[in-house]
């Protein structure tokens, strides 16, 4: 009878063991599956719909908006990936009905979580306060127009910086950028990117915001490349400026810089057609035979060597091209129709080049 009892009880353990290493494997797998998850969603948060576009884009939400339809509106706008996790997150982080109306300036490449944190926290975009953008490779004269266009500050009397923009006060603000200016035009100097800006802003306010802005992206770079390359800064941003105007496609621009390196070597004029451009009072879109003998310091078709300072404000990536051209033999290019370009090492070959362009 012992014995039987003995078997009973140790079946029973057998089966509670059992059960017992079934239920663990079991809670094991609902933890690394709740650990993926979570790491997941973690992920999620951290992604943006374009991580290298930093422009802003207005966003309105209206009063009363359901998560869906603020998840809608953000991915019309391309703020947030079309198969985006927000209304998921929104929930979870408990932040669907704590959305506030408004105008908001969102830029692709925030985070989720940066786009959550925003709405939860109503960081609206004053009624007054507009995001302009400045896209690389505008003048001071186009410069001028945007800020016309977007009714901020004084679009007019910018233009007007161009020519006596450096006055000794902001000079001496700004003295690590300023020492390598001999001039008083700010051209070159005002960095390009997306400012969000009250309508009556002064120039003065723009002017510094831009100065600030270029010390933070461009003087870190510069304090290095320095060291390699015999070109001053002022020189650099003038063939920057170079370039940003001549490459439409990014993986042009070193090549391009090295045109105007193996040029500058030989003592090569840069004939480059947007200094044409910057020199005249009255620019064509195209330029032709008889505005390349206008007299202009900035003509490089009839001068040797950089222009005195650069025609445009060029943005990072072209100013690094300045510093760090490809290593070429190319003293030639023609652009095509698709905005990338035929290079050549001879006249002979540009000429094919040029041929094969007008087909």
């Amino acid at each position: 009878m012992n014995k039987i009892k003995d078997k009973s009880e140790k079946i029973k353990f057998s089966r509670i063991l059992s059960f017992g290493f079934g239920s663990w494997n079991l809670f094991v797998a609902l933890i690394l599956a709740l650990g993926i998850s979570s790491l997941l969603f973690a992920i999620s948060l951290l992604q943006a719909a374009n991580p290298y576009d930093s422009s802003l884009i207005e966003v309105a939400i209206a009063k009363g908006a359901s998560t869906a339809m603020v998840q809608q509106i953000l991915k019309d706008s391309q703020v947030i990936k079309q198969h985006s996790s927000f209304a998921f997150a929104a929930k979870v982080l408990g932040i669907s009905k704590r959305i506030q109306a408004g105008k908001y300036a969102f830029s692709p490449s925030q985070p989720l979580i940066i786009i959550l944190l925003k709405l939860k926290k109503g960081e609206i975009v004053s009624p007054e306060q507009v995001p302009v953008t400045f896209p690389e490779g505008s003048s001071i004269y186009k410069m001028g127009e945007i800020l016309k266009k977007n009714q901020v500050g004084n679009g007019l009397k910018f233009q007007s910086l161009a020519k006596n923009g450096i006055k000794e006060d902001l000079r001496n603000r700004h003295w690590e950028v300023f020492k390598y200016i001999p001039s008083e035009s700010l051209e070159g100097y005002l960095y390009p990117d997306t400012y969000l800006l009250l309508k009556d802003t002064s120039n003065e306010v723009v002017v510094e915001r831009m100065l600030n802005r270029f010390e933070e992206q461009v003087l870190p770079f510069w304090r290095t490349a320095a060291q390699e390359t015999k070109y001053n800064l002022h020189e650099i941003l003038t063939l920057a400026s170079i370039i940003e105007k001549e490459a439409q496609k990014p993986e042009d621009r070193a090549i391009i810089s090295s045109v105007y390196h193996n040029r500058l070597k030989i003592y090569m004029p840069l004939e480059s057609c947007p200094t044409i451009k910057y020199a005249l009072n009255d620019p064509t879109p195209k330029v032709y035979l008889e505005q390349l003998k206008v007299k202009s310091p900035y003509n490089t078709y009839l001068n040797y060597g950089l222009p005195p300072g650069p025609i445009c404000n060029p943005g990072i990536k072209s100013i690094k091209a300045a510093v760090y051209p490809a290593k070429t033999k190319y003293l030639f290019f023609v652009a095509k129709s698709d905005g990338s370009h035929i290079f050549s090492e001879t006249w002979a070959e540009h000429q094919k080049a040029r041929a094969e362009v007008r087909k």
